[in-house]
């Protein structure tokens, strides 16, 4: 059976559907396939793109959490709270991991990272160990606005101490900026 036939065929059926049903019938089924394929083409992947970001959404919460919270349990000694808050912050051995945060953030914001200086000192009265960073950067404004809200945001034990901005000409867009950063480590007791 050829194309010719086929499409006969079916106008025969739909000549007979319309004389049963009427153009009303025929509207109602029209508006019925145009439901159908509505759903099947926009709601329902809609509802798993839903389904996917949610999914998504709570991985992100858990992975974030890290095991790293602070609980408070049923003693609330200030020795204890101490403890749980050092808990809090990474390891001295995830530095490599940070630095490379910095500067992966860096590069998505194609910011020039200059020689920066680096400083360990410790915390007096907690067992923590502060990475004092002093990073000179040259960019846009909107640029190191971004690399500053992506690191603080990707770094949960990082503070920002102070930024300084200049620029040469008063027509550049180009600016040279101090940024100055803390991260926070675990100590040893």
């Amino acid at each position: 059976m050829d194309i010719r036939q086929k499409s006969a065929q079916v106008g025969l059926h739909l000549r007979r559907l319309q004389v049963r049903l009427g153009w009303l019938g025929l509207l109602a089924g029209l508006l019925l396939g145009l439901a159908a394929l509505e759903l099947f083409s926009v709601t329902l992947p809609a509802a798993q793109s839903t389904s996917e970001l949610e999914a998504q959404l709570l991985r992100l919460r858990e992975s974030s959490r890290n095991g790293r919270e602070i609980k408070r349990g049923e003693d609330n000694s200030p020795a204890l709270q101490i403890a749980a808050f050092e808990r809090f912050f990474p390891t001295g051995a995830d530095i490599n991991q940070v630095l490379g945060k910095i500067h992966a953030a860096a590069d998505r914001e194609k910011l020039l990272l200059e020689h920066g200086e680096y400083r360990l000192s410790e915390e007096a009265g907690l067992s923590l160990l502060r990475y004092q960073i002093s990073l000179p950067v040259k960019g846009s404004q909107s640029e190191i606005k971004l690399f500053i809200a992506r690191i603080l945001q990707d770094i949960p034990a990082l503070s920002l101490d102070g930024i300084s901005m200049q620029r040469q000409n008063v027509g550049e867009t180009v600016l040279a900026a101090q940024i100055r950063v803390s991260v926070f480590f675990q100590g040893n007791r």
